[in-house]
Formats: structure tokens, sequence, C-alpha cells
């Protein structure tokens, strides 16, 4: 395996993205509060106009699944999976 190959799979993360508004402050507050209780990290993305809420990065697609079954079966969140930029 060269060491670039390697690097690139490296970076290949994860985010379980919960919802865009359009409010920034409302967006970090969501953030911090689902961080808090699923202690997992998160971040709030600026894309456009909309304010992106994400928890993770996850270094595998299986880590983040787990995150977001947790988040459908004790919060009744919908989510998905993306790629962390």
């Amino acid at each position: 395996v060269s060491s670039s190959g390697f690097l690139a799979a490296a970076s290949g993360r994860f985010v379980v993205q919960v919802g865009a508004v359009s409010d920034q402050t409302r967006a970090q507050q969501y953030q911090q509060r689902l961080s808090q209780q699923f202690s997992v990290p998160g971040r709030v993305i600026q894309n456009g106009a909309v304010w992106r809420i994400q928890l993770g990065p996850f270094a595998s697609k299986a880590e983040a699944s787990a995150l977001q079954q947790r988040l459908q079966t004790e919060a009744q969140l919908q989510s998905f999976i993306a790629s962390a930029q």
C-alpha cells in the first residue's frame, strides 16, 4: 500500500447531518444540545443561506450509522450520512 493511498483512505471520514436551518444561532444551539445528549462532537457548517448541523466526524461509516440509529430510536430524528469536508 502506498503512503498516498493510505492517507486518502484515512481522510475518508463521515458525519451525520441532522438538519439545516437559516438561523446560525439556532443551528449552534441545536448542535450543542445534540452533542451533549449523544456525547459526540459536532459542528455547524454554512452552505449558502443555510447552516448545516452535523455530528461527528467518524472514522468509519459504521460508526456514523450507529449514531444515526441512536438518533432515530432515542430522539425520533431523521438524519443522513455525508462525507466530512
